[in-house]
C-alpha cells in the first residue's frame, strides 16, 4: 500500500505540475491575445463617435479660420520678431486656414454621414417629367411676376390721384 501511496502523490505532484505548465500556456496564450484586443478596443474606440470632442474640433476650426482670414486681409498683424511667424504671415495664415477647413470638414463628417445612405434610396425623375415640371415653374413665375407688376401699377395710379 505504501507503494501505492507513492504512486497516487507521484501523480498528483504530475498533474499539479501539469496543471500549473497548462496555467503559464494559457497565461502566454492571453497575452499574446491580449494585444489584438487592445487594438481592437482602440480602434473601435477610434471608430466611435465623441460628440463633444467634435463640438470642440468645430468651434477650434471656426476660431483657427477666423484667425487665418483676419491675418490675410491685414487687419491682425503679426509682429516680425514674432519666431517663426514673423518672417512669413501669410504663409502661415493660408497653412492655418488650409488645417482649419480640414478639421472642420472632420468636425461636420458625423453629422451628415447617416444621409449619405440616403441619397441611395432617392428616385430622380425622368428627363420629361423633369422638363414639364421646370416649364409649370417658369410658367408660374410669369404669372406672380405679371401679377405684381400690375398691383404695382394700380397703387402707383391710385397713389398719384391721392396726391393730386
Amino acid at each position: 500500500m505504501a507503494l501505492n501511496e507513492e504512486e497516487v502523490k507521484d501523480e498528483a505532484l504530475e498533474e499539479a505540475s501539469n496543471s500549473k505548465k497548462t496555467k503559464k500556456v494559457k497565461k502566454t496564450n492571453k497575452n499574446a491575445n491580449k494585444k489584438p484586443e487592445e487594438r481592437s478596443r482602440i480602434l473601435e474606440y477610434m471608430a466611435t463617435e465623441h460628440k463633444w470632442e467634435n463640438y470642440v474640433l468645430l468651434i477650434l476650426s471656426i476660431f483657427a479660420l477666423v484667425l487665418g482670414c483676419l491675418i490675410i486681409n491685414d487687419t491682425l498683424t503679426v509682429n516680425d520678431s514674432f519666431p517663426l511667424i514673423g518672417k512669413f504671415p501669410r504663409a502661415f495664415a493660408w497653412t492655418l486656414i488650409g488645417i482649419s477647413s480640414l478639421a472642420l470638414l472632420l468636425s461636420v463628417y458625423p453629422f451628415f454621414k447617416p444621409a449619405f445612405p440616403e441619397f441611395k434610396r432617392i428616385l430622380w425623375m425622368r428627363p420629361k417629367e423633369f422638363g414639364a415640371n421646370t416649364i409649370r415653374v417658369f410658367t408660374f413665375l410669369i404669372i406672380l411676376v405679371l401679377l405684381f407688376l400690375l398691383y404695382d401699377a394700380f397703387v402707383t395710379k391710385l397713389l398719384r390721384l391721392i396726391m393730386n
